[in-house]
């Protein structure tokens, strides 16, 4: 065979693989079409048959939604607000007043003063996957609660809990913002910490277990390092005494909360067992984030808060959200 026949041949394959691929582009592309064309028949139906059912959606969320106060809100978040600036300021906060960086370790010497025993070395004795799971949930659940206990007062309870959707923000707030304050004046360590430290003659940590203590039993079983990245990126890691997780299931226990207080109860003490369970705290610590929330709603109660007359009256002053139902 010649060069020009090798050549005409060479041609005539890349020419076919050419047209090959240029048929199976336009295959692609027409079955995409086709899909596409499928989808929005298939949404334009279903929008023709539901239109009126989200229409009125809407307008029954503007109804709820319209005895909110945009002032009364704000105000009740204040606290709430302080408190996110100050925790992601530590870092900064530090430097400027000199913050204490080693932890105190008194905490199981309290605990065992107290109760004769460390609570939490009882509880973790015995583990398995139903217990991990049992203690994960609670702690999965604690960074979401405050959203959906809002979302609850407000479209379960209607006009009548607003009030106490401020109060719930205000004392939540205060709560945090307490807590956060005495974490960072005077960091205490974690049992997790306590038990799990190896110290050299300087006594500078050589060595100790990871943030997310037990969990990481759940972080093996999910094969993702879930709770590792959720403790990981705290600023603050000396942060046991009070507890949080005690306390802001404590502030719901103290607004209503869902099901009933049999419920709220039941679950300050679930989420109490699952922090000894998981070593992420002691017994005093929970002891202090109730005692914290008991002392800030008898301040509130007792001396002042600025929405303990809006109880029987609702605020004339509602976000614009009633233009949504107009214009359905």
């Amino acid at each position: 065979m010649t060069k020009n026949e090798k050549g005409d041949s060479l041609d005539g394959m890349v020419g076919g693989k050419n047209k090959d691929h240029q048929v199976y582009i336009a295959n692609v592309w027409y079955s995409w079409q086709k899909f596409t064309g499928t989808v929005q028949n298939v949404l334009e139906s279903e929008w023709k048959v539901k239109k009126h059912d989200i229409y009125t959606y809407v307008s029954h969320l503007c109804q709820i939604f319209q005895f909110i106060s945009a002032k009364d809100l704000f105000i009740s978040a204040i606290p709430l607000i302080l408190y996110l600036s100050v925790f992601k300021s530590y870092l900064v906060l530090k430097e400027v007043f000199n913050l204490p960086e080693e932890p105190h370790l008194t905490l199981p010497v309290y605990e065992y003063l107290f109760f004769r025993c460390l609570p939490h070395q009882i509880l973790s004795r015995r583990s398995g996957v139903m217990l991990d799971i049992l203690a994960a949930v609670p702690y999965l659940v604690h960074f979401v609660l405050p959203v959906f206990f809002i979302l609850y007062l407000t479209i379960r309870r209607r006009s009548s809990s607003i009030p106490l959707v401020y109060q719930y923000l205000w004392c939540a707030g205060w709560v945090n913002l307490i807590a956060v304050i005495i974490q960072f004046v005077s960091p205490t360590a974690p049992p997790w910490f306590n038990d799990s430290a190896v110290f050299d003659e300087h006594g500078r940590v050589i060595s100790s277990a990871p943030n997310e203590a037990a969990f990481q039993r759940i972080d093996a079983l999910l094969g993702f390092p879930c709770f590792h990245s959720i403790y990981g990126q705290s600023p603050l890691k000396y942060g046991s005494f009070p507890s949080l997780h005690v306390a802001w299931p404590t502030v719901i226990l103290f607004h209503k909360p869902w099901v009933g207080r049999s419920f709220g109860l039941l679950h300050v003490i679930w989420i109490t067992w699952a922090a000894l369970y998981s070593s992420h705290h002691y017994l005093v610590d929970a002891i202090g984030g109730v005692s914290l929330v008991i002392v800030v709603k008898l301040s509130m109660d007792h001396i002042w808060e600025p929405f303990s007359k809006r109880q029987t009256e609702v605020k004339r002053t509602p976000i614009r959200l009633t233009s949504c139902s107009k214009a359905v």
